[in-house]
């Protein structure tokens, strides 16, 4: 006879009955001859079966069969057995089951932690900004406008250069058609757009700075990495995203300021002289100036090291995992941010209504446009319609705006740390929204994506095999 641990439990069970047991089994069965043959395959091992309160014993037609050595019911009362140590078998099985679930759990928790750590490290470093505000602010403890600001800015894009492949880069920039797509939408579309819904609020009592906030949100380059996380995870063109993530950063730094400059000339926007008295007339060179050296020369950079070392850059990016080293440090600088907020007290400035707002507005900019952005894309028009791939990437690269980047142009047009901080908390609140946003939106477009390729497949086997002589066999193979 078989020793215990050599035991398999198996179920049989009613069709319509299902039933959950603290034990693992190894087979369900609804009927008996599906078990009997199952049984006499493994002729080699032990059955403990199992068999639902709703069959009787005397109708079990294989309680004599010599590798069956125990029957049990559902509740687990041994109905016959022919070994006396089965009862402390089913025992630690039971254990096992719990022991084997308590793991899972853990492993989904630990699964969950790694896949949101970010949304987590967000909500933590907003309380701890909170609580210790004079450590992170302006002129705090640890003078954050150079440590952080300038420091974190710089290795952002130091380290996004790095991990750009430029090969990939270079065969996906004959895909013109996606990226102009990405970059007027990202510089003209919604610019304009924004600036029309900003006229209309603007005659409410809605907070003038958090309009400028808005229009500046608008004005700002793609994100140079969750919008390739997020293109990545929808399974669609990453290249693209990759691609249209740098060359709308680049173009952010010479773009964006003109863009700024002109949606907030109108007399609508002006703000009052205590918010402006420390800043001089706009210099649009001294503003490209500061963009170049924290955004445009470490990005150059980053990418001149990644094509001399590829290979040690490769081994370096994938043991200190870039990407979310990259998170991290935007975590450190969206902390700062939220510190100066905090000390300058713009919470007990603002009302609730106003912050309200801002969220609604923040949401609709990223879910309207990500909704436009899809239903043009995918318009049945010949020689216009993009591929779904595309139209993904298209997606995040198009709604998605740069928190690093938006940063640097506030720091750069203005000097009054009240209004910096005034104007950074829409800013905050649209990144945190764009990436909980976008992760549901890539949620969805993998299944939007893998439908399309499902669908293909069934046409594909629904070919009648009395049909196949028609093909080539090439057509046949494909």
């Amino acid at each position: 006879m078989s020793s215990a641990k050599d035991h398999l439990i198996i179920y049989l069970r009613n069709q319509s009955e299902k039933q959950d047991f603290k034990i693992k089994l190894k087979k369900e069965f609804v009927n008996f001859n599906d078990l009997k043959r199952f049984v006499n395959k493994h002729k080699n091992r032990s059955f403990v079966v199992v068999i639902s309160n709703e069959i009787s014993l005397e109708s079990f037609p294989f309680i004599d069969q010599p590798q069956i050595v125990a029957v049990f019911d559902s509740n687990f009362n041994c109905l016959s057995s022919k070994e006396s140590s089965i009862n402390d078998f089913i025992q630690k099985a039971q254990e096992d089951y719990g022991k084997t679930a308590k793991r899972t759990c853990r492993s989904h928790l630990l699964t969950a932690i790694e896949k949101h750590w970010f949304l987590m490290g967000l909500l933590f470093v907003l309380y701890l900004a909170y609580l210790f505000p004079q450590v992170g602010k302006t002129g705090g403890y640890i003078r954050s406008e150079w440590t952080v600001k300038w420091t974190c800015i710089i290795l952002v894009f130091f380290l996004s250069g790095l991990s750009v492949k430029s090969k990939d880069l270079f065969k996906e920039i004959l895909n013109i058609r996606v990226h102009l797509f990405i970059q007027i939408f990202s510089f003209l579309i919604i610019p304009l757009v924004v600036y029309q819904i900003a006229l209309l609020v603007v005659k409410t009592s809605f907070n003038k700075v958090f309009l400028i906030s808005i229009l500046i949100i608008s004005s700002t380059s793609t994100t140079i990495s969750s919008n390739v996380i997020m293109t990545k995870n929808a399974s669609g063109n990453e290249c693209a995203a990759l691609l249209n993530a740098v060359l709308g950063n680049t173009l952010g730094i010479f773009i964006s300021p003109i863009l700024i400059y002109f949606l907030t000339k109108n007399s609508l926007f002006q703000l009052s002289s205590d918010l402006i008295q420390n800043d001089k007339k706009l210099d649009y060179f001294r503003i490209v100036k500061n963009l170049s050296l924290t955004v445009l020369i470490p990005l150059i950079v980053g990418q001149i090291i990644h094509s001399i070392w590829p290979k040690q850059i490769k081994f370096i990016r994938e043991k200190f995992h870039f990407s979310k080293l990259n998170s991290f440090i935007l975590l450190i600088l969206v902390w700062s941010m939220f510190c100066d907020v905090v000390a300058a007290k713009i919470f007990e400035k603002i009302t609730k209504k106003d912050f309200l707002f801002v969220s609604l507005i923040d949401a609709m900019i990223y879910n309207g446009f990500a909704l436009i952005i899809l239903f043009l894309a995918r318009l049945p028009i010949k020689y216009w319609q993009y591929t779904k791939s595309d139209t993904i990437a298209i997606v995040f690269c198009g709604a998605s705006k740069s928190l690093a980047m938006g940063i640097s142009l506030m720091n750069a047009f203005y000097h009054n740390e009240t209004l910096i901080s005034l104007l950074s908390l829409p800013f905050i609140i649209y990144h945190i929204e764009q990436l909980i946003f976008g992760a549901i939106w890539a949620t969805l477009l993998i299944k939007w994506n893998s439908n399309q390729q499902t669908s293909q497949d069934d046409q594909i086997t629904d070919i009648p095999l009395n049909n196949q002589s028609h093909f080539t066999p090439i057509e046949l193979e494909s």
